[in-house]
C-alpha cells in the first residue's frame, strides 16, 4: 500500500461536473438547436471554413468562460485563455501548426448560447481578420435561427382594469 502526502486535505477538494455539448458540420448533439448545425454546414460548403460549436452546461445552466467580456468574435491567446483554448482544441480536435484559433459567441436574447470555434492557417493578418469576421457573421446567423424557432413570451397581462374607452364628442363622467 502506498501513502501519498498531499499538500491539502482531501475534503478541501471541490468537484464540479459539467457537460460539453458539441456540434460540427457532420454531427450535432440533440440538445443543441438544429440551426447551429445548419450554419456550420453552410460555413464549410460556401466559405470553405471548418468550424465547430461548444457549450458548457453546469447544473442545467449554460455557462461561458470567455475571458474578455465582449460579445464579439475574438482571437484566442493560448496563454491568456487556457479554458477556452481547451474547449477549442477539444471541439476542433486539431492542433494548428501555424495560424491562430478564433472564437465567436452565439448570443441569443442577450445571453451566450454557446461559442463557435475555428482556426486560420494563414499568417496574413488581413486573412485572419476576414476569417474572424466570417465566424462572427456565422454566429449571428445561428443566433437568428435559434431566436426564430423559440416561442416568443406572451405580453404581460395588465394588473389593473382598463380605463373605459372614450369616443369622440362624448364627455367623460366624473
Amino acid at each position: 500500500m502506498s501513502y501519498y502526502d498531499c499538500d491539502f486535505a482531501p475534503g478541501a477538494l471541490e468537484v464540479k461536473v459539467s457537460d460539453l455539448l458539441i456540434a460540427t458540420p457532420d454531427f450535432c448533439d440533440p440538445l443543441i438547436d438544429p440551426g447551429v448545425h445548419q450554419v456550420l454546414k453552410l460555413l464549410r460548403e460556401q466559405q470553405a471554413m471548418d468550424a465547430a460549436f461548444a457549450c458548457e452546461v453546469v447544473d442545467g445552466q449554460r455557462v461561458t468562460h470567455r475571458s474578455q467580456t465582449t460579445l464579439r468574435a475574438q482571437f484566442i491567446d493560448e496563454q491568456a485563455e487556457p479554458l477556452e483554448m481547451a474547449f477549442c482544441r477539444q471541439v476542433l480536435n486539431a492542433r494548428v501548426p501555424a495560424g491562430c484559433y478564433l472564437s465567436a459567441p452565439v448570443v441569443v436574447n442577450g445571453g451566450v448560447y454557446g461559442t463557435l470555434y475555428s482556426f486560420s492557417y494563414s499568417p496574413d493578418p488581413a486573412i485572419e481578420a476576414r476569417d474572424l469576421k466570417k465566424l462572427e457573421m456565422a454566429a449571428q446567423l445561428a443566433a437568428r435561427l435559434i431566436s426564430e424557432r423559440r416561442p416568443r413570451p406572451a405580453p404581460p397581462v395588465a394588473q389593473h382594469a382598463a380605463a373605459p374607452v372614450q369616443h369622440r364628442g362624448e364627455a367623460r363622467a366624473a
